[in-house]
């Protein structure tokens, strides 16, 4: 694996850890000025992404990224990879959730920074 591709796997594996640590500091820190995700049928924005996140500070999100297929192109990077992850608010039992995804990152003054998030549910659950 080239630094370049270690690098911007770390970047992804980081930004979970922070979300599993609340720690919207770090969440904000990785994502471009234009960060949008694209989740089934909603846009978010940045902003609105840390905000909402900053709302479930009671609850619990462990999640596992594998089989990762990165590219590297010059200041342009691309993570299409499975994450596996189980999301437990204070009401709810346990939900094991099961995504595809894909991820397009910037170089910005020598950092990685996401600029789009597409996520796709594999299996049906509702959150």
């Amino acid at each position: 694996m080239t630094n370049e591709i270690e690098n911007v796997r770390n970047v992804l594996c980081e930004w979970y850890v922070a979300m599993e640590n609340h720690d919207t500091k770090k969440l904000a820190a990785a994502l471009s000025d234009t960060f949008l995700l694209i989740e089934h049928d909603e846009l978010l924005d940045g902003k609105y992404l840390i905000e909402m996140l900053s709302g479930e500070e009671d609850s619990t999100l462990v999640a596992n990224l594998h089989d990762f297929h990165i590219t590297v192109s010059g200041d342009t990077a691309w993570s299409t990879h499975r994450n596996s992850e189980v999301f437990t608010s204070p009401t709810k039992e346990p939900l094991a959730l099961e995504f595809l995804e894909t991820v397009v990152l910037i170089k910005k003054d020598g950092n990685w920074l996401m600029d789009r998030y597409h996520a796709t549910r594999l299996s049906p659950a509702e959150i």
